[in-house]
């Protein structure tokens, strides 16, 4: 058996930055409650009563007005009560085929649309293989319900810096999933089964699938209640709109403190990470000490156009943007490596 091993977690502030695909698609969607649907007739008092109403999708389960909460949850039921609840948007300019990424998929499979989102937003990686009538099991029901917070939150959450304590079937959790399952306790999205156990391997079962989903909406909804930061990038008609946003959904002002005039970076790169371009290499600043105040409930936008002419020579090798904010926070950590947007192939 593999020694398993966790990674310390520090205390990180409360950030929401989600990271908005842009270009060649574009993605929308709120982070909403869903409102709740026709109920079904079997899960009146169930434990998973409430996020069946919510989450238990019609289209996805409805088997003679029952919800059979459980039954084991297929790979493609997750995947598109996932995508509902989330509200992920993404247009796309061309046709999409599912072959692109799995090969026992077919465009025509009800949730093939969906699964194909899931993978443009980084929540699935394309394995060439999907098996969308498999059940899935508890260790990768957790690890999606990690991969769409990461999506929708840019990473940036807070941990407590406890570990909590471990299941009693820790050792059967794979290697590629032990810290997945650590966040989701200490983010209380993950309880065991019976005396703390996670059975990893058994088939999560139609009850536990909406009910992480329901939790993972309910950490989302709270953490949108914070500062957020993110960046975006759009093609527009005279050029490269590359953009840092800064919102703040506190009661309370926050204060940015900066060395220097210069409060903000862009940065564009290829897909191997080499950086084509930095907005700031041309520039001087003033070595004042400056200050960014973003009031209750107010959005600063630091906003820079790279010209047609310009992002024309680039154009073709641009994959991502990064954006810097160069200031420091006696109540929010800002991230040093920058907040990313992507331009998608």
């Amino acid at each position: 058996m593999k020694k398993k091993t966790f990674i310390p977690l520090l205390i990180l502030s409360l950030l929401l930055s989600m990271l908005p695909l842009n270009a060649l698609a574009e993605v929308g969607g709120t982070i909403t409650k869903a409102m709740p649907k026709p109920y079904y007739r079997d899960i009146v008092g169930q434990w998973y009563e409430q996020d069946a109403a919510l989450f238990g999708y019609p289209v996805i389960f409805a088997l003679d007005a029952n919800f059979q909460g459980d039954l084991a949850m297929t790979r493609m039921e997750f995947v598109r009560a996932l995508h509902e609840a989330l509200g992920i948007n993404i247009n796309y300019f061309a046709a999409i085929d599912i072959h692109e990424f799995f090969e026992d998929v077919d465009n025509e499979t009800p949730g093939a649309s969906q699964l194909y989102d899931l993978v443009i937003s980084g929540i699935i990686e394309p394995t060439g293989q999907f098996y969308p009538e498999d059940a899935l099991n508890r260790e990768e029901m957790v690890h999606l319900i990690i991969k769409a917070l990461d999506f929708r939150t840019g990473g940036q959450y807070a941990l407590i810096m406890m570990m909590p304590a471990p299941f009693a079937d820790h050792a059967e959790i794979d290697e590629a999933y032990t810290n997945d399952v650590m966040k989701a306790q200490l983010l209380n999205l993950l309880k065991g089964r019976g005396d703390n156990f996670l059975f990893p391997k058994a088939s999560a079962t139609r009850g536990e699938g909406v009910t992480m989903i329901s939790r993972l909406i309910n950490l989302l909804q709270n953490l949108q209640q914070e500062f957020q930061i993110h960046a975006e990038m759009k093609e527009e008609t005279d050029g490269l709109a590359m953009r840092l946003i800064l919102q703040n959904n506190t009661e309370q002002e926050i204060f940015l403190q900066h060395t220097s005039g210069q409060k903000f970076d862009f940065k564009l790169l290829d897909r191997e990470g080499e950086i084509l371009y930095t907005w700031s290499a041309d520039k001087s600043f003033t070595m004042a000490l400056t200050q960014t105040v973003v009031a209750p409930h107010e959005t600063v936008v630091f906003e820079q156009l790279l010209a047609s002419e310009a992002y024309a020579l680039l154009k073709d090798r641009t994959f991502e943007l990064r954006a810097y904010l160069v200031g420091s926070s006696d109540v929010y950590e800002i991230i040093s490596e920058g907040y990313s947007a992507y331009l998608l192939p």
